[in-house]
């Protein structure tokens, strides 16, 4: 098996406007917005538009799946 060449593909994609990180993070715009609003996902403003930095979103998801995984560990 070889592994594909995505590494120079992911920085080109590093920036992500809100439609491409609910796609990403399979959530509703919705949520998204809730999300920003409690400040508690990884994002800044560009403008008008909020954009969202992928290397942050994966750092966040980790954090969250190891705050579960804890608490779920101390039952």
């Amino acid at each position: 098996m070889r592994s594909g060449g995505t590494m120079g593909t992911a920085q080109k994609s590093e920036l992500m406007t809100a439609t491409e990180t609910c796609r990403y993070l399979k959530i509703t715009p919705r949520t998204l917005y809730r999300y920003l609003q409690s400040r508690q996902i990884p994002a800044f403003k560009l403008g008008k538009e909020w954009r969202f930095v992928r290397s942050d979103l994966e750092q966040w998801i980790r954090e969250r799946t190891r705050t579960a995984l804890s608490s779920y560990t101390r039952i």
